[in-house]
């Protein structure tokens, strides 16, 4: 079979074309390879059908801390930006970060020391000091009760209230010869306290 002349060159350039597509393809390989993602979820056959929406994003690997999965799955790709449901009628309300109340300085009223509490009732509060022994005593809202007492060597302490408004403390020493008295109440629209010995 003769071959022109004039052919004889597209010949020879499409046998050099089909050997370097073959060549580059073989060199190519390991590189396609790595570029699919191995950890691949399959798709089932219902799946293929369009009868699920399945949407896959392959995550770049973590650089350090804990491994995280290579593949999110979002079952409707519409939903991913979707907002939150809300219910019928109702409207988006922003709320302002709540304010702190500026509580006012301590005050000092006959001896007391008074603050403010949030809810806005003033609390009063004295130490009183005897030879029997230390009491804390506080007034809040007209109501007297006791913070702490602390009795001295050789005393015992012990409390009598009949009603809110009233409280007596009592410093009595191990003999029973002498016995200081914390006596504190609300009276005529504010505290009043006073400390007595009664005994040798």
């Amino acid at each position: 079979m003769r071959v022109e002349k004039g052919a004889v060159p597209v010949l020879l350039w499409c046998l050099a074309t089909t050997a370097s597509i073959g060549v580059a393809s073989l060199a190519l390989r390991p590189v396609l390879r790595t570029a699919v993602p191995q950890d691949s979820i399959p798709v089932a056959a219902g799946d293929e059908r369009g009868d699920r929406k399945v949407a896959t994003q392959t995550l770049p690997p973590p650089s350090a801390g804990p491994s995280a999965p290579d593949t999110v799955i979002i079952e409707d790709p519409s939903s991913a930006f979707a907002p939150p449901p809300t219910s019928p009628g109702a409207t988006r309300t922003t709320q302002a970060p709540p304010t702190q109340k500026s509580t006012a300085p301590p005050r000092t009223v006959d001896g007391w020391t008074v603050t403010t509490g949030s809810d806005g009732v003033d609390v009063y509060l004295k130490s009183f000091r005897s030879e029997g022994g230390d009491a804390v005593v506080r007034i809040r809202a007209e109501v007297v009760s006791l913070v702490t007492a602390t009795p001295r060597e050789g005393y015992s302490v012990s409390q009598a209230q009949n009603e809110p408004a009233r409280l007596v403390v009592q410093f009595v020493s191990d003999s029973g010869g002498a016995a200081y008295l914390v006596d504190c109440m609300w009276w005529q629209g504010g505290p009043h306290g006073s400390v007595t010995k009664v005994g040798n």
